[in-house]
């Protein structure tokens, strides 16, 4: 028996002396041990090592919900009013992007795989709890309008996103100051809708040929500064067609932005062509405040945080209402306490 010892720790000392396979070699060590202390422990044989997921995380659990499709451009809705263009379609979760793709990684036996992914694990560990918590984004739209009301928006608690219109008179004064606060900061770009509603500077429309429609876009992203991605704004009309939306990402493709569907037909293609044209992409879960009250914004904002418990995400949207930014300075700050995190939208692009 000594003289096998002897052999093994001869062949694994020319093992571990070979350039490149030392931190291999302490890894395998350590696993050797724990295996060893744990068969002495419990008396059985140790099994082979069992990993599986990527880094830890699963795939996201669908779930469906009816989509509150919204084009009210700022206009929330007051107690007993009737929705706007409601559907009975449902929305679906945020399609997996390149980015968001997750594979299960199959049961593996040696020690250096084993070492690799059991390394991936704790990084992403010390990279902070935010990996492995319920994440929820919460989207702003409509701001640069009014200044009070952004930088009342902007000092919301936590990570907020805003999505700021362009050529508005205060997007770039509450975009920079969104990024000074450490705040992500989006285009709001205005998109032609079906209920013929005004976009102002910058739309984006189906009657525009393409050179017009690319020199508007990048005449809208260069107005913003220091965003990150895209929303559209409205939208119901131009989000459902095909052509204009490969337009948008391969601008968006070609700037380094992701984008957000607003989802506000469940017509849209935008999500889609975005996976297809390799833009990273999340579709909204949930409206906010379609409708302005304290009741309805909690009723949503609560929807928000279950399907964030359920299926580990959620992206939500509101507006810089006074009754919006009332419930968020309240709510945001317990969200700890319903074991979600406030992330950027692009979070949930970069760790799925």
């Amino acid at each position: 028996m000594k003289t096998h010892l002897d052999t093994l720790e001869k062949a694994w000392r020319r093992f571990a002396a070979q350039p490149g396979n030392t931190h291999l070699a302490l890894a395998a060590a350590l696993l050797v041990g724990l295996a060893l202390t744990v068969t002495l422990a419990d008396g059985e044989p140790s099994g082979s090592a069992d990993v599986t997921g990527s880094a830890g995380f699963a795939d996201s659990a669908d779930v469906s919900e009816t989509a509150d499709f919204s084009e009210t451009a700022g206009v929330p809705k007051t107690a007993g009013s009737s929705k706007t263009a409601d559907s009975s379609k449902t929305a679906d979760a945020p399609e997996k992007t390149l980015s968001q793709s997750v594979a299960s990684e199959p049961d593996v036996t040696q020690s250096a795989v084993t070492c690799s992914v059991a390394i991936n694990v704790a990084e992403d560990t010390v990279n902070g709890a935010i990996l492995t918590s319920n994440r929820l984004v919460i989207i702003l739209d409509d701001i640069g309008n009014n200044a009070a009301a952004g930088e009342r928006a902007v000092n919301l608690p936590g990570a907020v996103t805003y999505a700021v219109l362009p050529f508005t008179p205060h997007g770039k004064m509450l975009a920079n100051l969104a990024h000074e606060a450490g705040k992500e900061v989006m285009l709001h770009a205005p998109m032609s809708n079906l209920a013929g509603m005004a976009l102002g500077e910058g739309g984006l429309t189906l009657a525009l040929t393409e050179d017009e429609f690319i020199h508007t876009l990048r005449a809208a992203i260069a107005d913003i500064p220091h965003i990150a991605g895209v929303n559209n704004h409205t939208g119901s009309e131009l989000t459902a067609a095909e052509q204009p939306m490969q337009w948008v990402m391969r601008e968006l493709k070609a700037q380094g932005l992701f984008f957000v569907d607003s989802m506000t037909t469940g017509n849209s293609v935008a999500a889609k062509i975005a996976i297809e044209s390799q833009v990273p992409a999340l579709k909204r879960h949930v409206f906010l405040d379609n409708e302005a009250t304290p009741e309805a914004i909690d009723r949503q904002f609560q929807r928000a945080v279950d399907i964030a418990q359920q299926q580990g995400f959620a992206v939500a949207i509101g507006h810089p209402y006074p009754a919006t930014l009332d419930y968020l300075e309240q709510a945001l700050v317990k969200l700890p306490e319903h074991n979600v995190v406030l992330v950027p939208a692009s979070v949930l692009l970069t760790h799925p």
